[in-house]
């Protein structure tokens, strides 16, 4: 264990026998941590000075080396810091022993040797590093790396094309929560879909990065919100509904992005019956790469699984999509597209 607390208040070894060894963070340069199976830090990741020290020594290590933080309930800032360093999986501090056994337990379902034989696994965490500079570059207000961005997006496609989509779909469960997750299953969608359906590679490279990108406007809403397993209030409904609008601001002044890509950014809630947000559109109004992120957005949000629920089945998934279809909300074209795509895989 890394952490910035007196060594008299960490988790002693004795009652932790899984924690073999406790460091102070400010030994962070002068210790060697290879020879360590898994980290766990806990230390104040809204701190530039303790951010700056956790980079030079984690993000030298191995990926194959297991790193969990501790993260204080509800704080985004920690959470974002954590997955651009690496993070494995997350904890809410204090560690009890059920976090402790949470976290030896994803260890256990996943060795090592699994990890390092999995390729798409290296790609997830890059790409899921690449969205954490991203929310937090949205929710500082300063500029995208647009760089990583686009390095993540090609990463994915050569991955999802390689592997296929059943093992980048199971890759992201295993290693990644929330909207990351999220972001990561609906890139990979979309990616086999253009690839299914033989779409150029620029449009693939359009789709991706609408994939990566399309939720980035949730870096400013509370975890509580976004995380609540019951059912919205109309406030906290109005806040999620803004995040397309907040997306499409910050990355209109932030990026150099197409206009397709900022539209499936902003429009991905949209219906062809009018019903959808931010604006209402109709169908006449929303274009043939925003119809598919939308279609791939909700299926990549039925697959998810999270602790309030299960992930679909594709067949559970397609089905919701085709009863959307049928009420007029979604193209049929593209759902049967979908389906081709999803049962090639």
């Amino acid at each position: 264990m890394i952490t910035d607390s007196p060594l008299e208040a960490s988790p002693p070894a004795a009652r932790w026998p899984a924690i073999a060894r406790v460091e102070p963070l400010s030994a962070l340069g002068t210790i060697d941590l290879s020879p360590y199976t898994a980290i766990l830090v806990d230390a104040d990741l809204s701190s530039t000075a303790t951010i700056d020290r956790l980079k030079k020594s984690l993000l030298a290590l191995e990926r194959t080396i297991p790193r969990y933080f501790l993260v204080a309930e509800g704080r985004r800032v920690e959470i974002v810091q954590a997955n651009v360093l690496g993070a494995h999986a997350t904890e809410t501090r204090p560690l009890t022993a059920d976090g402790l056994e949470r976290l030896l337990s994803r260890t256990a379902r996943q060795s090592l040797e699994e990890m390092l034989d999995s390729s798409s696994a290296a790609v997830a965490q890059a790409a899921s590093r690449a969205l954490g500079t991203a929310f937090e570059a949205l929710r500082t207000n300063t500029g995208l790396d647009s760089a990583s961005v686009a390095e993540a997006s090609d990463t994915i496609v050569d991955s999802v094309g390689t592997d296929g989509l059943g093992q980048w779909l199971d890759t992201v469960r295993a290693h990644h929560q929330g909207t990351y997750q999220h972001c990561l299953l609906v890139t990979g969608v979309l990616t086999n879909f253009a690839q299914k359906v033989g779409m150029s590679s620029a449009d693939i490279s359009k789709l991706t990065t609408a994939g990566l990108l399309h939720d980035i406007g949730k870096a400013t809403i509370p975890v509580a919100i976004l995380e609540k397993p019951g059912k919205l209030t109309p406030a906290e409904f109005a806040q999620i509904a803004r995040h397309p609008l907040e997306g499409y601001d910050y990355l209109k002044a932030h990026a150099n992005l197409s206009t397709d890509i900022l539209a499936a950014v902003r429009s991905h809630h949209e219906y062809l019956d009018g019903s959808g947000y931010p604006d209402g559109l109709v169908a006449s109004q929303i274009g043939d790469l925003t119809r598919i992120v939308t279609i791939c957005d909700i299926y990549g949000a039925l697959s998810e699984r999270r602790a309030y629920k299960p992930a679909m089945s594709p067949p559970q998934a397609l089905a919701i999509l085709e009863d959307m279809s049928a009420a007029g909300k979604l193209e049929p074209a593209l759902v049967r597209a979908l389906r081709g795509a999803v049962e090639a895989r």
